[in-house]
């Protein structure tokens, strides 16, 4: 869930990003799950941050995300995703495809996936990003040409973990305004809310 900003959450993916210097917009708080929206620097596309404190532990969050071939039970408009192959134990690359509303083409790209897991510090960083090139091209599907997400995750105790994600991403191509707006501000919230349910 392992995460777009039109296409938001197709899978999951990272990279180490400051937050301190963003103006985020909240555009839904409920269930415990806030989700954010900005606009960072000349990018056309807003960025999202998802901030949820859920049950469950760093390890089943770690399965959950690690277990790719079933994003399309969580991750919102996941269309399918599978495993391309395992870089080393803590890396994997993926393939994921996500299905927009016609006329509009499914995007796709593979995923490049790294798990950070501290138990000493209680601690899960989850850092990935898109990799165009190291996948064929899809007939009549979209290639992303940028994507990347972080997910910094702490135990809190009592069965309960904080998790705070960033996604930002380029859609590609030409994806009109109620499609963008559908995806920032739906599929982060339903994401999460499924995720809470898994873990749970």
């Amino acid at each position: 869930m392992n995460v777009k900003t039109a296409i938001l959450f197709f899978f999951v993916a990272i990279t180490n990003v400051s937050y301190g210097q963003t103006n985020w917009e909240l555009t839904k708080d409920k269930n415990g799950i806030k989700v954010y929206t900005a606009t960072e620097g000349e990018s056309k596309y807003k960025s999202i941050k998802v901030e949820a404190v859920l049950a469950g532990t760093l390890q089943k969050l770690v399965n959950i995300l690690r277990d790719v071939g079933k994003n399309k039970e969580w991750v919102y408009s996941t269309k399918q995703s599978y495993p391309i192959r395992q870089i080393s134990g803590n890396e994997i690359l993926y393939y994921s495809e996500t299905e927009l509303p016609w006329p509009v083409s499914n995007r796709d790209i593979a995923v490049r996936m790294r798990f950070n897991l501290n138990p000493a510090k209680n601690t899960l960083k989850v850092v990935a990003s898109g990799e165009p090139g190291a996948f064929p091209i899809q007939k009549g599907v979209v290639r992303l040409q940028f994507f990347s997400s972080t997910w910094d995750v702490k135990y809190v105790g009592n069965n309960k973990i904080s998790i705070s994600y960033y996604l930002k991403m380029d859609p590609s191509g030409n994806v009109p305004a109620p499609v963008t707006n559908m995806f920032i501000t739906k599929g982060p919230y339903e994401t999460f809310e499924n995720l809470g349910k898994l873990l749970n």
